[in-house]
């Protein structure tokens, strides 16, 4: 069951120095052995992605972008960040704290939801940072992440996530491998690869973060449910243990619970 839910966490960058945007292929693991080692790489800092271009000194942070998930028109996938054409009517993707998923936002100041089921109807006409003038530092957010260890059956916290050059001593590394992230444990032979789960950016009723693969409680009748992606629509949504789905909100996540998560505590779930 809990399988069932993992997904690619993916992403490009912006660099606000050079003013150009890096595609998810540019963000390749680094390697020493090369003749020309790349000095663009992503990593886990304390379980916050951070982008850098370690040649410059000091470093220069770039502006991730992740991927929706969802693709146009033309089979291109979409990011935040995009701009894109929709019937005669132009859009940008933003992420939205309140619901923790993708919007679209119109020139005229409107939003609506957005989907993978528009694939048809969309097409990429650019990114607001090559093709408008949003400032990078408006648009960054905290891209945060926990990691289960199928293995060692341990599940890592975003501070137990650190970055790997700052203690050597440390097994688990997390990189972008041409942008999509991975996180390993180099102790075992040959390394064992974990599951990343996002931060959703909500807090329960106790203050606890919530991430994706979270167990829940939710009301006064204490519903069990699980905190999944849905690629549909693009944001985390609960899904109810009798399968309902509900849509998530900041609002509403703050009154719930939460009391465990897939892999610790898979039999708060439904077994199929």
């Amino acid at each position: 069951m809990a399988d069932e839910y993992t997904r690619e966490w993916k992403f490009r960058a912006w660099d606000p120095v050079e003013k150009k945007m890096y595609s998810p292929e540019d963000l390749e693991e680094p390697n020493a052995d090369e003749d020309a080692p790349k000095s663009i790489y992503g990593k886990l800092i304390d379980g916050d992605l951070k982008i850098l271009d370690v040649k410059k000194e000091p470093p220069v942070e770039f502006l991730p972008m992740q991927s929706t998930n969802w693709y146009d028109n033309h089979q291109n996938e979409v990011y935040e960040g995009d701009i894109l054409e929709l019937d005669d009517r132009y859009c940008q993707v933003i992420w939205d704290e309140e619901t923790s998923g993708y919007m679209l936002l119109y020139n005229d100041g409107s939003v609506e939801q957005g989907g993978e089921y528009l694939s048809d109807a969309m097409q990429i006409a650019g990114n607001i940072f090559e093709n408008g003038d949003a400032d990078p530092e408006d648009r960054r957010r905290t891209l945060r992440f926990r990691a289960w260890d199928p293995d060692s059956k341990i599940m890592y916290q975003p501070e137990d996530l650190i970055d790997p050059e700052q203690d050597f001593s440390f097994s688990v590394y997390a990189y972008l491998t041409f942008g999509v992230l991975y996180i390993y444990d180099f102790k075992n032979d040959p390394p064992m690869e974990l599951i990343p789960m996002q931060d959703t950016g909500w807090v329960d009723a106790n203050g606890k973060e919530i991430f994706e693969g979270d167990i829940i409680s939710i009301g006064e009748e204490e519903e069990t449910a699980q905190v999944i992606w849905s690629a549909e629509i693009g944001q985390f949504i609960f899904m109810v243990n009798d399968g309902t789905l509900v849509p998530g909100a900041g609002s509403t996540a703050v009154q719930t619970e939460v009391i465990g998560d897939i892999y610790q505590n898979p039999t708060l779930v439904p077994q199929i």
